[in-house]
C-alpha cells in the first residue's frame, strides 16, 4: 500500500457511516471498492474477510450469512440480563467481563463507558477491581475483574444475590446502557417465558456453530445471533454464557468462545486422560439385544469390505478385536480409535466426534463404550483407524438394526467382498500364476506401487524387508 493510501478498513467503514439500513455485502464490498479500488484477482475476498473477522461485533452484525447491518443502527434497543453474584453485591459493583461481553469488548475504553437508570439518570462509572474467590459458574468467569462501581445504586435499589440486571442497549457509538434491578421473586413469575427465550436463543447460537468453518464459535457473533432472535428488545432471557453452559450440546472454552461439548482442550486431555470422551446414552435391555449391522471397508481400498453383526450391549474394545481379525492387523500390537461422525446441520460438512483409543492389551477411552450406548441411527458414519502411526482408516456405516437370530454368536462378521486375487509380480515373470499374500511395506512405498509377493518369495526376495499380509 502506497503512503497515505487508504486502507481497506478505512474504506469499509466510511461505507458503513453512510449505510443505515440491512444492506447485501456484495452490495458493500462493491461500494468500498469504488472509493478503493483493488487490482487482486478476487478484490472482494479482503473486504468480506474484514467484515467477518474484524468487524463482526465491533462495527456490524450479520443478520444472514449474505446481509449485515451496522451495529450502531441495529444494537439500539437490544435488551439482555446479567446475573448478580455475591461477590458483586457485597462489593456494590457490575463486573464488566463476562456480564457485558460482547457488547462491552477489551478494546473500549471503560471510562467512556455511559450508565443511565430507569429513568434515564446518569449512573456513575467508576471502574474498579473485584476481588474474591469464586463460588459458582458464573462467579468462575469473574476472576478479578474490572468493574463499574455502582455502590449506591446497588443500595437504593436494595440488590441481592441472585437478582439480576436488565440491560437495555441505549446507543453504540457512544455506547450507553441502561440499567434497571430485577428481584429473584419477579424473575420467578417469568419463569417459563425466559425458558422460552433461552430455547431460542441456545438453537440460534448452536445453529452458528453448526455452520461455523472452524467448529469454533466467538463471542463477536453474539451480536448477531441476538438481532436475529424474533424480538431481540423484548423482555430478555439469560445471559448467553449461561444458555451455552446448560445446553448439552456445547459448552465454553477457555477464552469465551464456544465449541461443541464432547471437544477436549489439551488441558482437559491431560486432566481427563484414559477417562471415556463421551457419555453414554442410557439403552434398555431390548435395546441392548438388538443387533446393529455395520458395513466397513478400507478407505483407500474401498473394494474390500466387511457386514460385521454386534449387539448393542457390546462394546468398542469387541468391534475393535472383529475389525483388527478381519482386516488382517496385529491383535497384539498398536493402538486404534474410532470417531463418530456428526453431519454439522444442514451442511455437507461432518464434525469428527472423538470417541477414544483401545489398547489390544486392554484399557483406552473407548473400550468400555457399548454399541446402543453411542446413540447410531442407520446411515449414521463411523471411522476406525488402526495404527496411530502408519493410520490405516477404515469406513463404517451403520446398515440396519434387527433382532437377534436364535443360535447365533455375535459379534460376528456376516458377510465380505468377493476377493479378487492379484498374483505375486516375482512368480508371474516367470510365467506362473501365484496368488500374492503379502505386500512389501518397503518396497512399495520406494517403488510407489503395490509391490505384492507370495510367501515364498517375500522368504526369497524381501527377507529383510517389512512386509504385511495383504487382505482381500
Amino acid at each position: 500500500m502506497r503512503k497515505g493510501e487508504m486502507t481497506i478498513r478505512e474504506a469499509i467503514e466510511r461505507v458503513l457511516s453512510e449505510v443505515n439500513k440491512p444492506i447485501k455485502v456484495r452490495d458493500l464490498a462493491d461500494k468500498v471498492l469504488q472509493i478503493r479500488p483493488s487490482s487482486a484477482k478476487n478484490p472482494r475476498a479482503s473486504i468480506y474477510q474484514k467484515l467477518k473477522y474484524d468487524l463482526e461485533g465491533t462495527s456490524i452484525a450479520y443478520l444472514d450469512k449474505n446481509t449485515i447491518v451496522p451495529l450502531r443502527v441495529a444494537a439500539p434497543g437490544v435488551r439482555f440480563r446479567i446475573p448478580l453474584s455475591r461477590r458483586e453485591v457485597k462489593r456494590g459493583a457490575l463486573a464488566v467481563h463476562p456480564s457485558f461481553d460482547p457488547w462491552i469488548t477489551r478494546l473500549d475504553n471503560l471510562e467512556s463507558i455511559e450508565l443511565v437508570d430507569a429513568h434515564d439518570r446518569p449512573l456513575p462509572t467508576k471502574v474498579v477491581t473485584l476481588y474474591q474467590p469464586s463460588e459458582s459458574f458464573f462467579e468462575d468467569l469473574l476472576g478479578d475483574s474490572l468493574a463499574f462501581d455502582l455502590s449506591e445504586w446497588f443500595k437504593s435499589n436494595k440488590a441481592r444475590r441472585d437478582d439480576t440486571v436488565l440491560v437495555t442497549i441505549e446507543s453504540w457509538e457512544p455506547k450507553r446502557f441502561k440499567l434497571e434491578l430485577e428481584p429473584a421473586k419477579e424473575r420467578r413469575r417469568h419463569r417459563d417465558e425466559i425458558e422460552a427465550k433461552n430455547k431460542e436463543l441456545a438453537d440460534l447460537i448452536f445453529d452458528a456453530l453448526e455452520n461455523s468453518a472452524l467448529e469454533t464459535l466467538y463471542a463477536r457473533s453474539i451480536p448477531s445471533i441476538y438481532l436475529r432472535l424474533s424480538d431481540p428488545k423484548g423482555y430478555p432471557g439469560d445471559h448467553w454464557m449461561e444458555v451455552v453452559e446448560r445446553d448439552p450440546r456445547m459448552k465454553l472454552s477457555f477464552g469465551g468462545h464456544i465449541t461443541y461439548a464432547e471437544e477436549r482442550s489439551l488441558f482437559e486431555e491431560i486432566i481427563f486422560e484414559g477417562k471415556p470422551r463421551i457419555t453414554e446414552r442410557k439403552f434398555t435391555r431390548r435395546e441392548g439385544e438388538q443387533v446393529y449391522r455395520f458395513k466397513a471397508a478400507f478407505k483407500h481400498r474401498k473394494g474390500v469390505w466387511r457386514i460385521i453383526e454386534i449387539q448393542g450391549k457390546q462394546t468398542l474394545a469387541e468391534f475393535d478385536d472383529v475389525l483388527r481379525e478381519t482386516f488382517g492387523h496385529d491383535m497384539l500390537d498398536h493402538l486404534s480409535g474410532f470417531w463418530k461422525l456428526v453431519r454439522r446441520g444442514n451442511t455437507r460438512r461432518y464434525r469428527r466426534i472423538d470417541l477414544g483409543s483401545i489398547n489390544p492389551l486392554g484399557g483406552g477411552e473407548a473400550a468400555d463404550l457399548r454399541i446402543a450406548g453411542l446413540d447410531l441411527k442407520i446411515g449414521d458414519r463411523m471411522e476406525y483407524v488402526y495404527d496411530f502411526g502408519d493410520w490405516i482408516e477404515h469406513e463404517i456405516t451403520l446398515e440396519e438394526i434387527k433382532s437377534p437370530e436364535p443360535n447365533v454368536e455375535y459379534p460376528r462378521v456376516a458377510e465380505r467382498n468377493r476377493p479378487r486375487y492379484k498374483y505375486c509380480e516375482h512368480c508371474k515373470a516367470e510365467g506362473r500364476k501365484t496368488i500374492a499374500t503379502y505386500i512389501c511395506i518397503e518396497c512399495s512405498a520406494k517403488e510407489e506401487r503395490e509391490v505384492l509377493v507370495c510367501e515364498d518369495c517375500l522368504v526369497r526376495y524381501h527377507e529383510d524387508h517389512y512386509a504385511e499380509e495383504y487382505v482381500y
